[in-house]
């Protein structure tokens, strides 16, 4: 349960806002197919979008001023609340397109997410951001600690990142896990509802659209291909990503445990892949720093923060576990990583590399999946340089 739980009324009206949004987003999605570019498309378009306004104004008369400015900003690119009018990069048939499909590759996909969708939304290197202290080199295997200082010298939770309702939603699973694989994952009520919470918002993004469209064209998993909606998407989402699956015994594991969160398995840390999760370890001094290691981001001076990195794990057993190398990217959005490593894993090879640039790096995403009756989940995912 996270720290930044809510009032049960606060709760009541967002779960209603959720509720209205996936209503919208469904039927948006389900008379996507026949749209054309025509003008009585948009014009009908527009006509439903003003309706929803009114409809969605209504329903968040009860929220709180905060909550209300988040759900205007999260829309104003197609829709201005406010004006009752479209947004910024709405626009009638004639106007900028989006980005072709056909012909786009993964890596040309993930790309389009990094440098279009996730632009703009994600926490950059320097003032106002976040600052690196990589220091030495973690070769030792003596349990001696080279660094002096954190990896994350500062970061600025002033930024927006930090309010968005996706990482907020994000943060609050991140400590509803058992780490020890071998032990079954059973969740309250209260953590089903969190999971379900950042699911509704997650798909909602820009960049979850982008991937349900892509998938639908491009989609290698024979569950893309049944795609229809924001509705399907999510529940998708949930088998790749949520539900359990066995590591060493039933319901032990599952990927976003494994990749977002962290696992200790015989005595050894294994997965945690995200900036997110390793920065509020160390913040809470869990985390110790160890070192870089491996290949490392050769230029500082790019959007690309990619690190290969050493650490220990404190819990509340005497032993203390060690990761020798893992990679994360930081500074992204958590909906940028699960868009991009989703479409790695349904678009590309399940059990291999996808090679891309971003930036001026050359990286990898790296995919490995935990087979089953009900079809393929994620086991592992993460980017890596190349």
């Amino acid at each position: 349960m996270s720290a930044w739980s809510k009032p049960p009324s606060v709760v009541s009206v967002e779960s209603k806002l959720r509720s209205f949004c996936a209503y919208a987003l469904g039927k948006i999605d389900a008379a996507a197919p026949s749209l054309s570019d025509g003008k009585d498309d948009y014009a009908e378009l527009c006509q439903f979008c003003a309706g929803m306004s009114r409809s969605l104004k209504a329903t968040a008369a009860g929220a709180s001023k905060q909550l209300q400015r988040d759900v205007a900003d999260a829309l104003a690119a197609a829709w201005d609340l406010r004006e009752e009018k479209p947004g910024r990069t709405s626009r009638p048939a004639g106007g900028n397109k989006g980005p072709s499909l056909d012909g786009m590759d993964v890596a040309a996909a993930v790309r389009h997410l990094w440098e279009r969708v996730d632009a703009g939304r994600r926490v950059e290197r320097g003032d106002g951001g976040f600052e690196l202290a990589l220091q030495h080199r973690g070769v030792r295997d003596d349990g001696a600690d080279p660094c002096d200082s954190p990896l994350f010298a500062s970061c600025d939770e002033g930024h927006a990142f930090w309010k968005s309702p996706v990482t907020r939603a994000f943060v609050a699973l991140l400590d509803n896990y058992e780490r020890e694989t071998g032990k079954a994952e059973v969740f309250t009520r209260t953590e089903k509802r969190e999971m379900d919470e950042f699911l509704d918002l997650l798909v909602a993004t820009p960049h979850m659209r982008f991937v349900l469209e892509y998938l639908q064209r491009h989609g290698r998993d024979a569950r893309a291909k049944k795609l229809r909606s924001a509705l399907d998407l999510k529940h998708l989402l949930f088998d790749l990503w949520f539900a359990p699956y066995r590591r060493f015994k039933p319901n032990d594991s599952s990927g976003f445990e494994h990749v977002f969160v962290g696992e200790e398995s015989r005595g050894a840390i294994t997965g945690l892949h995200n900036w997110v999760q390793f920065y509020l370890e160390e913040k809470k001094g869990n985390v110790n720093y160890l070192g870089w290691t491996g290949r490392q981001d050769r230029h500082a001076d790019d959007d690309v923060h990619v690190v290969t990195v050493k650490f220990s794990w404190a819990d509340d057993d005497p032993e203390l576990e060690v990761k020798p190398m893992s990679t994360m990217l930081c500074g992204s959005t958590v909906e940028f990583e699960f868009a991009a490593l989703t479409l790695a894993f349904l678009a590309g090879d399940q059990n291999g590399d996808t090679k891309l640039a971003l930036g001026d790096e050359q990286l990898r995403i790296v995919c490995h999946a935990m087979r089953s009756k009900f079809g393929a989940h994620v086991g592992s995912a993460y980017f890596e340089l190349a």
